[in-house]
């Protein structure tokens, strides 16, 4: 079981070890379901900024190359999508990769988060449901926004180093489907938590297995498929607005197009930078 903190320590990612149960817990996708972004656009933004210009042209061309296996892992495996996604990065330092993580998180993440899930947030702290996140995205961009939300602990994609470099490969488990499932199962056994009496919310069909393994399952912003399961199962399902803020090209819609997405930011890359 991999549990992070963003608290202070001599590695600010290593895992941390269980620590007493506070009862109860709402485990939170992110994408789509607190900020309205997506990992695509982190990563556009990440390989769009990584130094000088001829070397964001061949990582982005290296991503543009992935287009078409990535439209097809949307739609079939998100772990496979994932694992394809963040081949684009090898190569890249830890440091570096720490470092644009705090300024995508400052610069536009915040900025995205659904004002009503920041609300929801808090209001399930004040009723003592400790909030945790669980999400496909690095864990060198979940651990700024943690910090910024007070998030003690989460779950996280993580790469592969060799040498303070990025190998291209996530390191088990990979946050998505029924590992993110068993991710939940593994933190609640070591904190003594009932699974019964936590919350889950996510706006995505990837993550069935997640939600139907809590208690409270709540279907955020879903796309098609999980609105659906939510309806047959008699899941809540609720909708937050974007924050006024929001820039409207960042902006998308949960059944939006991938290929079109990529192809889009890979065209407006130069304005990232």
């Amino acid at each position: 079981m991999s549990v992070y903190s963003h608290k202070k320590s001599p590695n600010a990612l290593a895992p941390k070890p269980p620590k007493p149960s506070s009862g109860r817990a709402a485990f939170y996708d992110l994408d789509g379901t607190i900020v309205d972004l997506n990992l695509v656009h982190a990563a556009i933004f990440i390989l769009a900024n990584l130094g000088e210009w001829s070397g964001r042209v061949a990582y982005l061309l290296g991503f543009a190359a992935r287009i078409p296996r990535l439209y097809v892992a949307e739609r079939r495996d998100r772990r496979l999508l994932n694992t394809i996604l963040f081949e684009a990065f090898k190569g890249v330092s830890r440091d570096r990769l720490l470092s644009l993580g705090e300024e995508y998180c400052e610069r536009i993440l915040i900025g995205h988060l659904f004002p009503r899930a920041v609300d929801l947030i808090e209001a399930n702290r004040a009723a003592g449901i400790e909030p945790v996140l669980v999400t496909g995205s690095p864990d060198f961009i979940v651990a700024p926004l943690a910090r910024h939300l007070r998030v003690a602990d989460f779950a996280a994609n993580r790469f592969v180093f060799s040498r303070g470099r990025a190998t291209g490969r996530l390191a088990e488990p990979v946050m998505a489907g029924d590992e993110k499932a068993a991710w939940c199962a593994d933190y609640a056994a070591g904190r003594n938590i009932d699974l019964g009496d936590c919350w889950g919310y996510a706006d995505s069909h990837y993550d069935i297995a997640f939600l139907a393994a809590l208690g409270h399952p709540v279907a955020v912003n879903p796309d098609r498929r999980l609105r659906a399961a939510a309806l047959s199962r008699q899941w809540p399902v609720i909708h937050f607005e974007k924050a006024a803020s929001s820039q409207p090209p960042d902006a998308f819609d949960n059944d939006y197009d991938l290929k079109q997405d990529i192809e889009r930011l890979t065209r407006g890359s130069d304005g990232a930078a």
